[in-house]
């Protein structure tokens, strides 16, 4: 058992690990210094204070997360990224034992020396830009980039700290409470309005750290952690003063919405201009917008700020459009879509240019196990059903904005459009949907639970359920991508209802026997 307690050293964790003294405070936690007694060294140990809040099913969930985001993060080799050596659970609480660094951090830098030169900030940026793309590249985003965060050690390097761990906080607390980690100021827009955010989110946070470098100051400044986050919500940053040809590529890298911004390669080039003394991009106009009042209102906002976090309730923010849930089930949306948050784009061509009978995407054995009895599917425009009574299961190719059929989308429209419905339907809500040829002509209303991103079917995919009372699902649906086309799933048989998983692994089959059929077909 630890109790560890500012100043207090020589408490030893784990029989192994001999604590210090504190060294400071780092997101939502303590960071020790501590001798590695086994291997005569001395280490950095985060102790991760995990929310008050939080009851003990929470806190329980949120520690296993801890461990296992952290764990995952130690995988990640890098020059450029914090190495962790160690990762324990103690006295109920996470701690990460990671490698000593000696220097000072880029707040500590900017504070002292005042701003960077624009082609020494893009320099810099290049080095932390390769350390967040070898994490991209494993699946982990690091969400708390900030100046505090980018080390620069004695012997030259730049290293980015906290890594995964800031993610692993923001995820634990969204679960559990709806909050919020982060820092004011540096938090993409996306990610304020409560949506997952992604590579994209992280490249805003670098453009804003290379922001303060340049300018002495954070990209939005207030009297208080929540007048940031207002100003943040409602206007883009000002114009950065002292950048020079940093200026525009640091805009356009802080878009308001992720698919206006560069991508990784197209943001790297930018800067590796800017650093070798050129020009990148031509200044914007000289216009600003004007700002847009915010109305926190069905939400509350309050904020917490530490050393170097913030905890903020998400305030009750007002999408832009309600999401198109379509499908055989002619389902009703009862909240509003987030703004959407695309994903970055690949060099790949789309692999469909026209439209695939989804009638003879499935076997009529793969049939008969789901609908057994079934006659011969009903097709409609780019969608297929076999149902009887009480046995339903539907595919549709889903429309994507400005083409004009779902077979005909480009590549990355596709995507930002799975990407869009997938942030709309993540978020719990109720859907009132009805299905007149499985005998259910009246609309039900259920809740939608048990929201899941899926491994191995097609290029990405997630599936979630619409539940009865029992908590029992009635409804499932399954959406997918292969390259260009977005498909969906929906599976009702009144047969399986309680029977334990069966209802989702129908669903389940029949998008993954589809999602190969598809890939085939352009094979």
């Amino acid at each position: 058992m630890v109790t560890c307690v500012p100043g207090l050293g020589d408490t030893t964790i784990a029989g192994r690990y001999r604590v210090l003294h504190a060294l400071g405070q780092g997101g939502m936690g303590t960071i020790w210094l501590a001798h590695d007694e086994l291997l005569d060294r001395q280490v950095a140990i985060k102790e991760v204070l995990l929310p008050q809040s939080l009851d003990a099913a929470a806190r329980s969930e949120a520690l296993q997360r801890t461990m296992r985001e952290a764990m995952a993060a130690a995988q990640l080799r890098h020059p450029g990224i914090i190495t962790i050596h160690d990762v324990l659970s103690e006295d109920g609480r996470p701690w990460i034992v990671m490698e000593l660094l000696k220097g000072r951090d880029l707040k500590q830098a900017v504070a002292t020396e005042g701003p960077w030169a624009p082609e020494r900030a893009a320099d810099l940026g290049l080095r932390v830009l390769d350390a967040l793309n070898a994490a991209h590249a494993r699946g982990i985003q690091h969400r708390d980039v900030k100046p505090a965060n980018v080390f620069l050690t004695d012997d030259g390097r730049v290293v980015l700290t906290d890594f995964g761990i800031a993610r692993l906080e923001d995820e634990a607390t969204i679960t559990a409470s709806g909050l919020l980690v982060g820092s004011p100021g540096f938090i993409a827009p996306e990610r304020l309005r409560g949506e997952r955010g992604g590579p994209e989110s992280d490249l805003w946070s670098l453009a804003a750290t290379l922001y303060a470098a340049v300018e002495g100051r954070a990209p939005y400044v207030g009297t208080s952690p929540l007048s940031i986050l207002r100003e943040a919500l409602t206007r883009p940053p000002d114009p950065p003063m002292r950048a020079g040809h940093l200026g525009p590529v640091l805009m356009a890298m802080m878009a308001r919405e992720p698919y206006q911004r560069p991508g990784a390669q197209a943001a790297e080039q930018l800067l590796r201009r800017v650093a070798e003394g050129g020009q990148a991009l031509a200044p914007p106009p000289a216009k600003r917008s004007n700002r847009v009042p915010i109305l926190v209102g069905g939400g509350i906002v309050a904020v917490a700020a530490a050393a170097v976090a913030v905890v903020a309730l998400m305030p009750g923010d007002k999408p832009n459009r309600p999401p198109k849930v379509s499908g055989a089930a002619h389902p009703t949306q009862t909240t509003e879509k987030p703004t959407p948050t695309p994903t970055p784009s690949k060099a790949e061509e789309a692999r469909f240019h026209a439209p695939v009978n989804l009638c003879r995407t499935l076997t009529a054995k793969q049939i008969a196990a789901l609908v057994p009895g079934a006659p011969q599917g009903k097709r409609d425009g780019n969608s297929c059903e076999w149902t009887l009574r009480g046995i339903g299961l539907s595919i549709q190719s889903l429309d994507v904005d400005e083409a004009p059929d779902p077979w005909s989308a480009e590549l990355d429209p596709a995507k930002e459009e799975y990407v869009n419905k997938s942030n709309a339907l993540s978020q719990g809500a109720k859907i009132t949907w009805q299905w007149p040829e499985i005998g259910l002509k009246k609309g039900i209303t259920q809740p939608r639970t048990h929201f899941k991103d899926l491994k191995g079917i097609g290029d990405e995919a997630f599936t979630y359920d619409l539940v009865n009372p029992k908590g029992q699902a009635e409804h499932v649906t399954v959406v997918f991508r292969v390259s260009n086309v977005n498909i969906e799933i929906d599976y009702v048989n009144v047969n399986r209802i309680g029977k334990g998983d069966t209802l989702s692994q129908g669903a389940r089959g029949a998008a993954r026997w589809v999602a190969d059929r598809l890939n085939r077909s352009t094979e």
